[in-house]
């Protein structure tokens, strides 16, 4: 595979984003996607090789919930996506180490994140990239879950 760069995503190519995503997310989605990235409530950087979108992640500074973000002090590691063809290749791990960066260079000092108990592969890697902090296991209407944090 061809090597790749990290940028951050502008709005306007907010719809680029749709090869990484599949077809399972429809119009409505990318407008709210969209709408976050314009109004500053999401922050997201895509791995690319040339104009294709491989692999994206976000952060985002405010959710409805404590475990998630602490003003100034807790981001929310949203948003991990890696085009279905291109996993296992480094690319989620690039995106995390690009995000951690600039989580701390915004003046964070930690990062949370939710992951369904059944997505092996994610829990394999945030374990891996030092989530390694419980902070909630629950279940919501897509299945058990648990909510992470990580020191920066």
């Amino acid at each position: 595979m061809k090597q790749g760069t990290v940028t951050r995503l502008k709005p306007e190519d907010a719809e680029k984003c749709c090869g990484i995503w599949g077809a399972s997310k429809g119009p409505e989605y990318l407008r709210l996607f969209r709408s976050q990235l314009e109004q500053g409530e999401r922050l997201t950087f895509v791995y690319r090789t040339g104009e294709e979108y491989l692999g994206e992640i976000s952060l985002m500074f405010e959710r409805d919930d404590p475990d998630y973000t602490v003003p100034g002090k807790r981001a929310y590691l949203s948003r991990l996506i890696v085009k279905e063809s291109c996993r296992r290749r480094g690319i989620g791990s690039a995106l995390c180490a690009y995000i951690f960066e600039a989580a701390k260079g915004l003046g964070f000092s930690e990062l949370s994140l939710g992951v369904d108990l059944s997505n092996y592969a994610a829990l394999k890697l945030y374990h891996k990239l030092g989530f390694s902090t419980i902070l909630f296991v629950g279940e919501d209407r897509n299945g058990k879950y648990m909510k992470l944090l990580k020191q920066l």
